[in-house]
């Protein structure tokens, strides 16, 4: 039993049973981060996609192009194209493992470094405007229950690739395609969701 209003503003205990305003409200919170993130991510090649891999690479000891692609649940295939770019760029390179010259880690540069810290600031600027409804420690215990949510399911589904999820839903007209989610792999340290600021 809990204390719940519906829409018609009735107030009272009743029994909590599925909501649907739940996904009324995160489809309208998602669609308005969305337009923000595309907004602070427009310079960085494959936007919301480059954005969490080079935030990974960076925040990570330098991963294989395999360890990331099964980390971040993203197609072999589709990753070495958005890598290509990103070190054509100039904001990722490969790099010989000095132990093991048959291995390439890939390796954040002092460029791809700045931009990640810029556009980690357009990003967290542009959350607190979806939140600016909320007080501070209201918008910090959100992000922390939503984070804690979404590391659930990822524990659950390792393979999961969100950035899939973000293109299916805002891209279901033809001619852009979505990206595809592969297996198990190697684990890497936890990635930020996406796109996520750091804070503080």
């Amino acid at each position: 039993m809990h204390l719940a209003s519906n829409l018609f503003g009735y107030t009272g205990l009743m029994a909590a049973p599925p909501d649907p305003s739940l996904g009324w409200a995160i489809g309208l919170l998602f669609r308005t981060w969305q337009a923000g993130a595309a907004d602070a991510l427009s310079g960085l090649p494959h936007g919301a996609r480059g954005f969490q891999i080079l935030a990974t690479v960076a925040g990570a000891e330098p991963p294989t192009q395999a360890a990331l692609a099964a980390h971040l649940g993203i197609d072999r295939t589709v990753l070495t194209y958005v890598l290509d770019d990103l070190v054509v760029a100039g904001l990722l390179e490969r790099k010989i493992d000095a132990s093991d010259r048959r291995v390439r880690r890939l390796v954040a540069t002092a460029a791809g470094r700045r931009q990640l810290k810029a556009a980690e600031k357009k990003v967290f600027e542009a959350e607190g405007k979806l939140f600016f409804g909320l007080t501070p420690d209201e918008q910090t215990n959100l992000r922390t229950l939503l984070e804690r949510a979404a590391a659930q399911i990822h524990q659950r589904d390792p393979g999961h690739d969100a950035c899939s999820v973000v293109a299916e839903v805002l891209t279901e007209s033809p001619g852009r395609p979505a990206g595809r989610s592969s297996g198990s792999g190697k684990r890497l340290p936890p990635a930020p969701q996406l796109p996520t600021a750091h804070r503080g």
